[in-house]
């Protein structure tokens, strides 16, 4: 039946407000009401939700869901626990780059999703992995990647540029040049950032948005861990280039330094940079030069909790965000005075939407949208602990941290799968969101 919410601060127009939010039998928002209009007469279920902040559902656009050890239910429940309604699945290589691929993907993560979600073209490694972009692109899928770590060719890179330009897909990147890295040393505990070091990030970045600038295509440069990279993103910008860049809780909130006490657990790639690069980049996410913020979600084996932590060297790379990246964002981010409310919104939830074409139903808590809400509570403070089933926080470098925020309920398509202490909605739930290309 239809759903009022009431006596929560609802953003809407850029701005806390005092309204209840109606919602239809679909999912849809159909009415922001102010809160002092006798709503007593209306026949639907009422949800009291006083003390809370309403926001936007957060929009994940890279995030590796059905990889690793990982997988789409799981996935998306941890995602839904962290106020994530809608993620975009990365791929493994070679996993949707045909119509056939695509569709076997949907299918499978519609058996599986608990949050509505989209899909990411690639990953691309071989020039055949171009052929049927076009069609991809078709399907709904708004960005394809291309992964530098595989060591394309150049000549290949260059036909993926093309391919953005011509099929108006985002070419989203992994942004590190190969010759620039080296061997790790073990032995020191800073020997992985110095053998994955800034240099690559910055000159892949450099050779990828001037071969974008010359086609005409729009990129996404993923994962920005370095401060020169964002300086670059910047010029390019003002060069009128269609270039989008994101970053992760873990570039904004960790550095080198974490290798001393956290070892297995801050092994990325991008490796984990300086303070200075930590300051930098929350300035850039303030200026709009970093348009989003994502988890880079990625379990590699699970923990066995009978054996002691691997050493970092057997570590996979990667950090399992996806249930934290919300609420470290607002405690450490908007509490802390790091970015504005207007801020957080836009790079979590409104920036991604647009990114992707999803904004006509996403992104946005207004009417003819989708029902889509994190509910949470301003004031609790909690501190970061497994949530049980499906929790990724024994592997997180965050447990411990004392956070001001808690997701109280989520909601997608005004169905409310997370309340606050469990998943209530089945895996199935989810549908698949087609993106809408830029041309």
């Amino acid at each position: 039946m239809a759903l009022l919410i009431k006596n929560g601060k609802v953003w809407a127009e850029n701005e806390l407000r005092d309204l209840s939010i109606l919602i239809n039998e679909e999912g849809i928002i159909t009415g922001l009401l102010d809160a002092q209009i006798d709503m007593s007469e209306l026949d639907c279920e009422v949800m009291d939700a006083a003390g809370s902040w309403i926001f936007p559902g957060g929009i994940d656009i890279h995030a590796h869901i059905q990889d690793g050890a990982e997988t789409f239910c799981s996935g998306t429940r941890a995602a839904a626990r962290g106020g994530i309604t809608t993620v975009l699945d990365m791929p493994p290589f070679k996993t949707t780059t045909n119509r056939k691929q695509c569709l076997t993907r949907r299918e499978w993560a519609e058996r599986e999703c608990v949050t509505d979600f989209g899909l990411t073209g690639g990953i691309v490694i071989d020039r055949e992995d171009l052929f049927q972009m076009n069609e991809v692109a078709e399907f709904g899928v708004g960005q394809f990647k291309v992964f530098m770590l595989s060591d394309p060719p150049v000549d290949l890179l260059w036909e993926a540029v093309k391919t953005a330009a011509h099929t108006g897909m985002r070419l989203t990147v992994h942004m590190e040049e190969p010759a620039l890295l080296g061997k790790v040393n073990w032995d020191d505990p800073l020997g992985f950032p110095k053998a994955n070091p800034p240099v690559a990030e910055n000159v892949a970045t450099a050779k990828m948005l001037e071969m974008a600038r010359a086609a005409g295509a729009p990129i996404h440069v993923c994962h920005v861990s370095s401060a020169r990279t964002a300086e670059l993103i910047d010029i390019y910008k003002a060069w009128g280039t269609d270039v989008s860049a994101e970053t992760t809780p873990h570039y904004l909130l960790l550095n080198e330094e974490e290798f001393f006490v956290q070892g297995d657990r801050v092994v990325a790639t991008p490796a984990l940079r300086t303070k200075t690069d930590n300051e930098l980049l929350w300035q850039a996410l303030r200026d709009g030069v970093i348009d989003v913020v994502i988890s880079d979600h990625f379990l590699g084996a699970l923990p066995d909790p009978e054996k002691p932590r691997p050493a970092p060297q057997d570590a996979e790379p990667g950090i399992a965000g996806l249930e934290l990246s919300l609420p470290l964002l607002f405690s450490k981010g908007v509490k802390s005075g790091e970015i504005s409310m207007k801020r957080f919104v836009e790079v979590t939830s409104t920036a991604p939407a647009k990114l992707l074409g999803m904004d006509a139903r996403k992104g946005r808590i207004a009417t003819g949208a989708d029902a889509d809400l994190v509910i949470l509570d301003p004031l609790k403070t909690w501190r970061v602990k497994d949530f049980g089933s499906d929790s990724r926080v024994s592997t997180l470098p965050y447990e411990g941290w004392e956070l001001q925020g808690y997701v109280d309920a989520t909601l997608v398509r005004g169905r409310r799968i997370w309340n606050g202490k469990e998943i209530i909605a089945d895996c199935g739930w989810g549908e698949y969101i087609p993106a809408k290309r830029s041309h």
